[in-house]
């Protein structure tokens, strides 16, 4: 028989510990029951997702690439300097846009996803670690 050490109060320890040995068999046997009565977790069982929602949160967290986001920071610093050329400037708009377009992509996913798992669009937010009411990252 396997055995598991369950953390109790020290006052029902030691009530259970000077009880006599008939009250301690009942008092296993109530919680034997008791544990039945809650599922157990499997150790096996990994969190499945339908191919739709798989595919929504990839949508989710798809962003520029780092390459992208590191040029996007540094054209940024070189505009706030005013040391931007406009071929920069061009590039930095085009990142910009791609941005803009992204996170439509993303919030139109989030939008998709909430209609699946039937919840709000704010609690969907919350569940993927977003702020409602702000705009998607």
């Amino acid at each position: 028989m396997r055995s598991t050490v369950i953390k109790v109060e020290t006052d029902l320890a030691e009530a259970f510990d000077t009880a006599p040995k008939q009250q301690q068999e009942k008092v296993k046997s109530v919680m034997r029951g008791l544990l039945k009565l809650v599922p157990s977790p499997s150790k096996n069982k990994v969190p499945h997702l339908s191919k739709r929602e798989a595919e929504l949160r990839l949508k989710i967290n798809k962003g520029l690439s780092l390459q992208q986001q590191d040029r996007m920071l540094e054209l940024t610093d070189k505009m706030e300097y005013e040391s931007i050329s406009e071929a920069e400037q061009a590039e930095l708009i085009e990142l910009t846009e791609l941005v803009e377009k992204k996170w439509c992509e993303q919030l139109k996913a989030v939008i998709d996803l909430a209609k699946l798992k039937q919840v709000s669009l704010d609690e969907m937010l919350t569940q993927l670690g977003k702020i409602p009411g702000r705009y998607v990252r």
